[in-house]
């Protein structure tokens, strides 16, 4: 038997305290790795926190909505045997910090495995994208941008599979129409929502902070 053994640390950062039931919470958490986090902490938190603000307001405005929002950062330290984390921990600890609030991971690794077409995962009450990064550091608004059009607009792909779910549509109303709609976006030139930071939108050509999938169509 293989045993791995990872310890979890959590910085907890608030933005709205918690006055609803956990089943208005959304909780989002940027995992990293526990020798990166504080340098990415540096480097991503202010895209990340403006992010999850930017989202309670999306669901509110268009949805109705109104969750409790928290964010974390969350390093992970990995055993000796591998380096590699799974689906399978992050949902574990989904878990252990309870199944009734809505976790949304912001991981540097991944899926192996998923049926969501944004390298992402989505389950009730639990949902999580790769976040990417340019691979080159250069001026904070080109790095929004990256963030904006890669990682903003998936957790938004992700964030409504969740939504419809709570507001009771049908599998295939949450599901398959929401991956219909993005490939619409990725292969039939769609054009995604873009939003300023005042939460006005934008066309591409403008500058933006935030993207989202397109709701008018769905």
């Amino acid at each position: 038997m293989v045993v791995i053994v990872v310890v979890l640390i959590t910085i907890r950062i608030n933005f709205h305290k918690a006055m609803q039931s956990n089943l208005n919470k959304l909780f989002f958490i940027y995992v990293a790795k526990n020798e990166e986090w504080k340098k990415l902490q540096e480097e991503d938190w202010d895209y990340v926190s403006s992010m999850v603000k930017f989202f309670h307001w999306w669901t509110k405005r268009n949805f109705g909505l109104n969750f409790s929002i928290d964010a974390d950062i969350l390093p992970v330290i990995t055993g000796r045997l591998f380096d590699r984390m799974t689906l399978a921990y992050l949902l574990r600890d989904h878990q252990g910090r309870g199944k009734s609030v809505y976790h949304f991971y912001l991981s540097f690794f991944k899926p192996f495995w998923t049926d969501c077409n944004v390298s992402g995962y989505a389950t009730n009450n639990f949902g999580m994208i790769q976040w990417k990064r340019p691979e080159h550091i250069e001026s904070k608004e080109q790095i929004s941008k990256f963030f904006a059009d890669y990682n903003c607009a998936r957790v938004s792909h992700i964030l409504l599979h969740e939504i419809l779910r709570l507001k009771g549509k049908s599998k295939k109303e949450y599901f398959e129409q929401v991956h219909d709609l993005w490939d619409e976006h990725e292969h039939k030139n769609l054009p995604f929502i873009y939003y300023n930071e005042k939460y006005s939108k934008v066309t591409h050509n403008d500058f933006y902070r935030f993207v989202t999938i397109d709701i008018s169509k769905l």
